[in-house]
């Protein structure tokens, strides 16, 4: 199963806990969400993964992970400290866990960061940008190549120029047509 496969099947997952009624979807969230973002976020970091799925559809998830504490979940997620907002709860595990293992990044970073992925947790686009930065941040200290981040959109890019040359007549040898690319 490819990590595409995977995240759609979370995707579907998460929105349909979502949808269910509260008896049924927030013990869900009390035994597995932590978790999940948790696992989520550390194949997200990990500079072999990302660009086998591409930066949208972790973008996807994390949007609905990040929503999920500010529309669905609604008892709290920290049993030591029930009277936690489960916002700040997650701002803080999920920055301890950053600074624990991301120590080229400051506090401030850390902050905006997960203010990010609050902020931008309706827009997937945004995310994407935004979980790319991260990214960025991550591999520059580790002096790795951050080439690889932005194929996605290189590649829609060429794929929109192709299909824009084809739409102008003459614009492409007919010998280089194909087929399917031919008008009758």
């Amino acid at each position: 199963m490819t990590n595409k496969n995977c995240l759609d099947i979370l995707k579907e997952i998460l929105a349909k806990v979502s949808e269910l009624p509260e008896e049924a979807s927030q013990p869900f969230y009390k035994r597995h969400y932590i978790d999940i973002l948790q696992h989520v976020l550390a194949v997200a970091c990990d500079s072999s993964q990302v660009h086998v799925a591409g930066l949208t559809y972790y973008a996807e998830v994390l949007c609905a992970l990040f929503r999920a504490p500010e529309y669905s979940i609604k008892l709290p997620l920290n049993s030591a400290n029930e009277q936690q907002s489960n916002i700040d709860y997650i701002y803080e595990h999920i920055g301890g866990i950053f600074s624990q293992h991301f120590s080229n990044l400051t506090q401030d970073q850390i902050r905006v960061i997960i203010k990010g992925f609050f902020s931008f947790n309706t827009e997937i686009g945004l995310m994407r940008n935004h979980l790319r930065d991260f990214l960025i941040q991550i591999k520059e200290f580790n002096g790795e190549d951050t080439s690889d981040l932005f194929l996605e959109e290189r590649e829609a890019e060429i794929q929109q120029a192709q299909s824009r040359k084809r739409a102008v007549p003459g614009m492409i040898n007919p010998n280089d047509l194909q087929e399917e690319d031919v008008f009758y």
